[in-house]
């Protein structure tokens, strides 16, 4: 069946050919194998290895001559990855808009920009860095600093040492902190220096705590004894009140529940003849049939879905059923209905051969329906237990396990993008800063 091209790019917008892509578990290898399968592309990575703080994590920037998605451009690597599109930047306005973009990529995989090295980052050279053969990146990189009047060695120590000095001050690092992210700007001041900055906030620290506890103890004192007062007050009124309706007050409930209970039996009773009055027609039989029916025809398609991976609401769930039920043939009014959705016979056929890789007979077909109901069950079972499983992986992955991290990465990908059958949760904010965020990407 040939794609309507047209109609998808009506409705869809224009797919992008710049890619940001990055993880934790990128290698040189991998990268390498990567721009040497799309020679005819552009695509500039490396491995930042040295970077204070960070985690070692691969980086790589890749603009394709045709429009690629994000989840085509992820199968590509064995491990998981994110992707986010790259290409334009805020100022090229005009004709120039994402001009200089895989250039912009390459300066960020060299951190030779002087904002990346006033962060403290490491500065690679360029025969660490991994390219597409032919591709003069350097000349491109040189062209936008000589455009930008950007100069590499330009010095960024002192913004940096500032940088340091407000933070020790405002008590997010210590001494140790500084000296342990960057030696270098550590020994660029004396060792007094960082020790001064480091009392003087502490001093502060302590003289805001202990305004804070006076204020609030002063208040809670108060507090009391304002509540103790009135306390006392509507203790005394309240008791002599309590006294004179106790007994009424007893009887009069004691009543109310015997009268409740009786209600209570009498209307379960009648629920009950008239449920069993109703389970005992033939309506209701067929009508319990029929829902049920329809109950396995709606989690085949589901299931179908899920097994292309094509993700979406129901209705873009069932139209790409009933789409490979007419590529295996099944198009009669036994397997489609009028309204153009599958039979429940339709969609349990579709999955035995488009999953199960099934061809039913007459012979055969009872035995594959119930084997088709199984896979039914143990659906309703994964759905019902994602939540679960989730929560579960993420708790572990919280304590930094990657076993666990993957397991929950993979859950999150294979079930998001089904918002009115699985509700996934945000992802634990307790979880690491680059795990977190492959979570929330994947989401």
């Amino acid at each position: 069946m040939s794609k309507n091209i047209s109609h998808r790019t009506a409705l869809e917008p224009p797919r992008p050919r710049g890619w940001s892509i990055v993880s934790n578990a990128l290698t040189r290898e991998m990268i390498v194998k990567f721009v040497a399968a799309h020679p005819r592309d552009r695509a500039h990575g490396a491995i930042h290895d040295r970077d204070p703080g960070r985690h070692v994590h691969g980086h790589l920037f890749f603009y394709s001559k045709t429009q690629r998605t994000a989840a085509a451009i992820q199968r590509k690597f064995p491990v998981p990855v994110i992707v986010k599109p790259f290409i334009t930047h805020p100022g090229e306005p005009g004709t120039d808009r994402g001009k200089f973009a895989m250039a912009r990529g390459a300066r960020y995989n060299t951190h030779e920009h002087p904002d990346q090295q006033a962060l403290g980052k490491a500065r690679y050279g360029d025969d660490e860095m991994i390219a597409t053969p032919g591709w003069d990146w350097r000349s491109e990189v040189d062209a936008l600093n000589a455009r930008e009047k950007v100069d590499p060695e330009r010095e960024a120590r002192l913004t940096v040492v500032d940088r340091f000095s407000q933070r020790v001050l405002a008590g997010e690092l210590t001494a140790r902190d500084v000296h342990n992210q960057n030696k270098r700007i550590y020994l660029a001041k004396s060792t007094s220096h960082w020790a001064a900055l480091e009392r003087q906030a502490a001093e502060w620290k302590r003289q805001d705590a202990a305004a804070t506890a006076h204020t609030a103890s002063e208040e809670r004192r108060q507090a009391a004894e304002a509540q103790q007062a009135e306390r006392a007050r509507f203790a005394a009124r309240q008791a002599e009140r309590e006294r004179q309706t106790a007994a009424e007050r007893e009887v009069a409930e004691q009543k109310e529940r015997e009268a409740q209970d009786r209600q209570l039996v009498e209307e379960q009773a009648a629920r009950e003849a008239a449920l069993k009055a109703e389970q005992a027609t033939p309506e209701y039989k067929e009508r319990i049939a029929a829902e049920e029916s329809e109950r396995i025809r709606g989690d085949l398609i589901d299931m179908i879905a899920i097994w292309d991976e094509v993700k979406g609401p129901r209705s873009t769930r069932s139209a790409h059923a009933t789409s490979r039920a007419a590529e295996l043939g099944l198009t009669s009014s036994e397997h489609v209905r009028e309204d153009g959705e599958l039979t429940c016979l339709g969609a349990a056929l579709t999955y035995a051969q488009a999953v199960m890789d099934l061809e039913p007979d007459d012979a055969g077909i009872d035995k594959i329906l119930q084997e088709v109901r199984d896979d039914v069950d143990a659906h309703r079972r994964e759905i019902s237990s994602v939540g679960l499983r989730l929560a579960g992986s993420e708790l572990h992955a919280a304590d930094g396990i990657q076993p666990a991290f993957d397991r929950a990465l993979h859950l999150r990908m294979a079930y998001s993008g089904y918002p009115d059958l699985i509700t996934l949760p945000t992802p634990r904010s307790d979880i690491q800063n680059a795990w977190h965020l492959q979570l929330l990407a994947a989401s």
